[in-house]
């Protein structure tokens, strides 16, 4: 008995050493796999010694004797911050999701397989110009050179253990088709808006969808609807699972003149709105080569900056928002499924076969990734088989050599060469804004943006014949543009871009103009702007919206002692929508129930399914400019008005805050309940691996504000969209420039650089955007020589 005890507890001992060891060990395993950012390393590859310079934020700054090496050294410091959000990337584009996470991601696989991102990506390669080729080419060895030095994988390898192939081209290609894609997916809309018509009718889903006519047709029928909830699916866990897309994705970017500067020479901004996530979406670096010296945002994967500035210009980008996807309703012969009508004549659909393998399995999934001539038919992802409904989308033709235009801006010296690159964009369609040293200003809306036979592609339509055809793109010349304007600054927040009387259609849908006004308002406000006004205009988080609405609900009679109590907050507030602001939660909670009250008697059960949107137009003329027929509930036999109506929703709001933060209404707080958060993926969705790698903020604002900070009328009251980057850049002194973007440089999660900038950037705090490789040296947190092996 006695020596069964003494092996027992040996036994417990060797049990207590091995759970005290193994996560140290692990620790260590994992720690080893941070990068290297200090000594030499030499790497196949290169064809001269390069120096990458990291300052206090992890931020590299590139110096190399060529710009083919300066752009393999990116590749290689991408690679060594952002391997697995790169893998995630590619496979995403590629449709390869179900190999690593198995199949939960089965129908994603297919849906972005008949897309056929990855295949267009392959395809734009020979219209790309030889330098764009060379540039790929060296970003992919880059990353491959970080690949072959067989250091530890990143802890989501480790984890779901697999490792990364070699980087390819096309890897770099597909996620610029799929930030395409983030920025520029409307089928989604098109879908919605059909799905509002079908359950309204034609004149109310014309006031509900502003500058829908009302005896417009519906060329979707309704036995079409259930294959539409599919792809709505599909396209929801593209937005919440990866990010992709969302009806609160936006930007803000203005450019003012030297005129209305303290220092007499032009000043720009940019903040892009997109899904949080962590890693953040950009990657910080200045990258010096002989003809290539640019600093700014880049993305990883991509081998250019995508928003900063070189010697002589700077710009920045928001979404312009045109409608260039188009759902076209297919005719199948029905004696023969491989056949669809075209004119009058069956012709035949076009067929990829696609292997796809789920992890787990041992037999891979066979699909037949189908097209017309208008595209991928994406109805084949639902379990409908009705009418066939095929996708135009211009970023899925070969000739698309929007990266030729990115790096054609990188190397820009003025207007006419900044405009001559852009003549190369294919999409997405962004709003540029540009500013030089010698003082001018301007603004480009380049794009392949479709003139049509007929319609304007915010419904489905028929595609057997020629009707809706696209027939050509809008002319470069007749885009959208302007060079120094006399006002002497230009602001663009995804709002209307042209007047009347501009003889194209662009789109229907733009963004509410309440951050551009408020913009215009705070830019005019002072003569000697400089930036430091940039920076608190970037901050800014009162809301043009809520003025609006706010005498409204202000002269809502009470009924209760708890709503007369809300008043009072609300009338000593200025409309900002601060963290610490009580009067701010009772005005968010209440906009948020005003859907509820004034649609949910019209949609019953659909509500939630088609009001995802913030629709402050509509509500402000259902509640200020209209007989109140909105505010009627038709179910009850009395007629409500709109007082009544407001009221209810003020009722409902307070209700829903008493039971988030009690019934002590001085003690609320709009950051109480409205946090950023930034998911990481995909193990934000695996409970024990969340709080190791997913990270929140408290934050103000909301989807109206210059500081953005959203939230889905479906989910209240976290945000998942936000200000993803900023940056001022003052073209009097490019020393003087500033950026910042969300969380860090690294995406490893043990990395000091994991979430180091989180803070800064929920405060609108900036870090130097340095430009003189002296300041790079005096704040260097390390030096890393890359030399050829």
């Amino acid at each position: 008995m006695r020596r069964i005890g003494r092996i027992l507890s040996i036994v417990l001992v060797v049990l207590l050493v091995l759970i005290l060891i193994t996560p140290l060990a692990g620790w260590l395993y994992l720690r080893r796999s941070l990068p290297q950012t200090s000594g030499a390393v030499r790497l196949t590859g290169l064809g001269g010694p390069v120096e990458v310079i990291r300052d206090r934020a992890g931020i590299p700054y590139i110096y190399a004797q060529s710009d083919r090496d300066a752009i393999f050294a990116l590749g290689y410091v991408h690679a060594q911050d952002r391997l697995w959000q790169m893998e995630m990337q590619r496979r995403i584009g590629a449709g390869r999701l179900s190999e690593v996470l198995g199949e939960s991601t089965v129908k994603t696989d297919q849906f972005l397989r008949t897309l056929g991102v990855y295949r267009a990506a392959e395809a734009s390669w020979p219209y790309l110009s030889p330098e764009v080729q060379v540039a790929l080419q060296a970003y992919a060895d880059g990353v491959n050179a970080f690949l072959t030095e067989r250091r530890p994988l990143p802890p989501e390898f480790v984890i779901l253990g697999f490792k990364p192939e070699p980087w390819r081209p096309a890897d770099s290609l597909v996620w610029a088709k799929m930030m395409s894609w983030n920025l520029g997916e409307t089928y989604g809309e098109d879908l919605l808006e059909a799905q509002v018509i079908a359950a309204l009718g034609p004149e109310r889903a014309g006031q509900l969808l502003p500058a829908y006519p009302a005896n417009a047709p519906v060329i979707l029928p309704k036995d079409a609807l259930a294959g539409a909830d599919e792809l709505l699916e599909i396209r929801q866990n593209l937005q919440e699972q990866f990010g992709l897309g969302g009806e609160h994705v936006g930007s803000n970017n203005w450019v003012v003149a030297g005129t209305r500067t303290a220092s007499g020479k032009p000043l720009l901004a940019n903040d892009p709105h997109l899904g949080a996530q962590i890693p953040s979406i950009w990657y910080l670096a200045g990258i010096h080569g002989d003809r290539l010296n640019a600093v700014g945002s880049t993305l990883p994967g991509l081998p250019a900056v995508v928003i900063g500035h070189n010697a002589q210009i700077a710009w920045g980008v928001t979404n312009l928002g045109p409608d260039v996807q188009d759902v076209f309703v297919e005719r199948i012969n029905p004696t023969n499924p491989s056949q669809y009508e075209v004119n009058g004549k069956w012709v035949d659909v076009q067929v990829v076969a696609e292997e796809i393998k789920v992890k787990g399995k041992k037999e891979p999934i066979h699909w037949a990734a189908r097209a017309t001539r208008h595209g991928p038919l994406i109805s084949d992802v639902t379990s409908y088989r009705g009418q066939a409904l095929a996708l135009r989308w211009p970023a899925l033709d070969p000739d698309d050599t929007t990266m030729t235009a990115f790096l054609g801006v990188n190397y820009a010296t003025n207007w006419n060469d900044f405009t001559a690159a852009l003549r190369f964009y294919v999409g997405p369609s962004q709003n540029f804004v540009f500013a030089d040293t010698a003082g001018n200003i301007g603004y480009y809306g380049p794009g392949r943006i479709p003139i049509r036979a007929k319609g304007d592609g915010s419904l489905p339509a028929p595609g057997w014949n020629d009707d809706y055809a696209w027939t050509r793109w809008i002319p470069f010349e007749q885009l959208p543009h302007a060079y120094n304007p006399k006002d002497g600054y230009i602001v663009t927040a995804n709002n209307r871009v042209t007047p009347d009387n501009y003889p194209y259609f662009i789109s229907k849908r733009w963004a509410p103009p309440y951050r551009s006004q408020r913009i215009t308002e705070l830019l005019t406000a002072k003569t000697s702007l400089t930036p430091d006004d940039f920076g608190r205009i970037q901050a800014d988080q009162r809301s043009a919206q809520a003025q609006e609405l706010l005498p409204f609900l202000l002269s809502v009679q009470t009924k209760t002692p708890e709503q007369t109590r809300a008043l009072t907050l609300l009338r000593a507030w200025d409309g900002t929508i601060a963290p610490e602001s009580a009067a701010a939660a009772i005005y968010e909670a209440w906009y948020a129930q005003l859907t509820n009250a004034l649609l949910s008697d019209d949609l019953g059960s659909d509500l939630d399914k088609l009001t995802t949107r913030q629709n402050p137009i509509f509500l402000a003329r259902a509640l200020l400019g209209s007989d109140g027929a909105w505010c009627d509930d038709v179910l009850t036999p009395d007629r409500e008005n709109c007082q009544a109506t407001a009221r209810k929703a003020l009722d409902d709001a307070l209700k829903d805050l008493k039971k988030r933060m009690g019934g002590d209404m001085a003690k609320w707080q709009w950051g109480k309940i409205h946090a950023m958060q930034f998911p990481h993926n995909p193990f934000s969705q695996v409970a024990p691996l969340k709080q190791l790698f997913h990270r929140s903020v408290v934050v103000g604002g909301d989807g109206f504000t210059v500081s953005p900070a959203p939230f889905k009328l479906t989910a209240p009251y976290d945000a998942q969209h936000l200000p993803s980057y900023r940056e001022i850049i003052d073209l009097a002194d490019l020393n003087n420039s500033r950026f910042m973007h969300t969380t860090g440089q690294s995406g490893h999660f043990l990395s000091p650089h994991y979430a180091d900038l989180l803070e800064h950037w929920r405060k609108v705090e900036y870090t130097p955007m340095y430009w003189e490789r002296a300041q790079v040296a005096a704040n260097a947190e390390g030096t890393l020589t890359l030399a050829p092996r």
